[in-house]
């Protein structure tokens, strides 16, 4: 009985460690199912945005024709209207009456018979009238329907960023929820992940300068990987190597360690696509700051022939990162997390992967 009672208090401690184990893996699953939401969120909330920039150029720039088509417009009405008082002092009052008939010049330009019995410059000048005319209700039409869809990727950017807000506020909720002894169970794992994450992180130059110089010397006349079964003989060509690839690459490592903002673009924060978008500017580069729009943009690679700067897309193009060489890839992963560089081997939903320039 003595024996027994000896042993208990370390079997109560050992039960529970173990369901606070379990309770922190628990908490540990719901995290990263929120992170992923957030992720996900963002990349929707990046679409809205690249579609609002996209409609925003569009209105500006049919403002500058319709600006245009109205100053053609009254330029060519001035010139009619000039010529038809020339008519009228010159003793030609048919066409004068048929302007009082037609009440406007613009139903006059309409008319078959004024077209006819004026001269072939009266003619040209109507013809001018009729085409600005016509242009500017045309542009004033675009640019109705264009403020429409304006409207609705505000509309659309704005219940994405509520979502984002409403995840992130579950999230802390959760966090918060959390016992002391859970949380530090959860500290301790990330610690040890943040520790992983500065092995690779020292490596990555090297890394990446190894995997820069292979692609150099590569005989791509050899092409990449198999298509189809092994006995085909059938190769996948990969694209051309990019020096700028590179680049972008060596430039997004220049970026570890900077935290994971939703729409965040610049050194104060990235969210995934915000630093692809951020380490190809800097290398000359102009790419959308939304995943899918940027994996739409390369070629496709053979995930056997990637090279520095491949672009790699993972679970639908909800999640991008820039490959560096040897399995490993930099990205901004999710929020609580920073710039870093990852394994390929540890995912199992990548899309497959694209080359740029």
């Amino acid at each position: 009985m003595a024996v027994t009672a000896g042993f208990a208090p370390g079997a109560a401690r050992a039960d529970r460690l173990a369901d606070a184990r379990a309770q922190a893996d628990k908490a540990q699953v719901e995290l990263e199912s929120l992170n992923s939401q957030v992720a996900a969120a963002a990349e929707q909330y990046n679409a809205a945005q690249v579609e609002l920039d996209r409609t925003n150029t569009k209105i500006s720039e049919n403002k500058k024709l319709l600006d245009a088509s109205r100053i053609n417009l009254r330029v060519s009405r001035q010139e009619l209207s000039a010529m038809l008082v020339d008519a009228y002092r010159q003793g030609n009052p048919d066409l004068v009456a048929m302007l009082l008939n037609a009440g406007s010049i613009d139903q006059l330009v309409d008319q078959s018979r004024f077209v006819q019995r004026a001269t072939s410059h009266a003619a040209q000048v109507v013809t001018d009238v009729r085409t600005y005319s016509h242009d500017v209700k045309q542009r004033e039409r675009a640019l109705e329907s264009e403020r429409a869809t304006r409207e609705s990727a505000l509309a659309q950017r704005k219940a994405e960023e509520d979502s984002i807000r409403g995840t992130l506020a579950a999230r802390q909720r959760l966090l918060d929820s959390l016992s002391g002894e859970i949380q530090r169970i959860l500290a301790q794992r990330m610690a040890a992940q943040q520790a992983a994450d500065a092995q690779r992180a020292a490596s990555a130059t090297g890394i990446l300068a190894d995997a820069s110089a292979a692609a150099t010397n590569q005989d791509l006349t050899l092409g990449g990987s198999v298509a189809g079964s092994a006995d085909t003989g059938t190769y996948i060509q990969p694209p051309p190597s990019s020096s700028t690839g590179g680049s972008a690459a060596s430039i997004a490592l220049g970026a570890l360690g900077i935290p994971y903002v939703w729409g965040g673009e610049s050194t104060s924060g990235f969210d995934c696509s915000g630093l692809v978008a951020w380490a190809y500017a800097q290398a000359g580069v102009s790419l959308p700051h939304y995943a899918a729009a940027q994996y739409a943009m390369g070629t496709p690679v053979p995930m056997e022939a990637l090279e520095p700067g491949d672009l790699v897309s993972f679970h639908g193009s909800g999640h991008i990162g820039i490959y560096i060489g040897g399995g490993q890839y930099v990205h901004s992963p999710q929020t609580g997390d920073v710039v870093k560089v990852s394994s390929l081997g540890d995912r199992g939903d990548i899309d497959g992967a694209v080359r740029i320039g």
